[in-house]
């Protein structure tokens, strides 16, 4: 009797979306990365007051400088970070 392997092919569960105004709910949509080297990410600009624009969700390509890190950075006086992660399923969770 052959012994057949079947590789395992583990890929990362990200929250995903976008949000505009502060203190909208951001936790409630997921994806599951379609490659197996993806990260999930999150990118967080303070533009005033009342907005804080947040956008989430699998990438390969914009996460390879900043594999499981926080970048910041500031854009025409706008306060921006830009977070990357492949630790555990979800881990691109923000409570702000």
């Amino acid at each position: 009797m052959a012994t057949v392997s079947v590789p395992v092919v583990y890929s990362i569960t990200c929250y995903k979306g976008f949000r505009l105004v502060r203190g909208q709910r951001f936790d409630t949509e997921t994806e599951e990365c379609e490659d197996e080297s993806a990260y999930c990410y999150n990118i967080t600009a303070e533009a005033a007051l009342v907005l804080k624009i947040m956008k989430a969700g699998c990438s390969t390509y914009r996460c390879m400088l900043s594999a499981n890190t926080c970048r910041g950075t500031t854009f025409q006086g706008v306060p921006v970070s830009f977070c990357c992660c492949n630790e555990h399923d979800l881990c691109n969770f923000s409570q702000e």
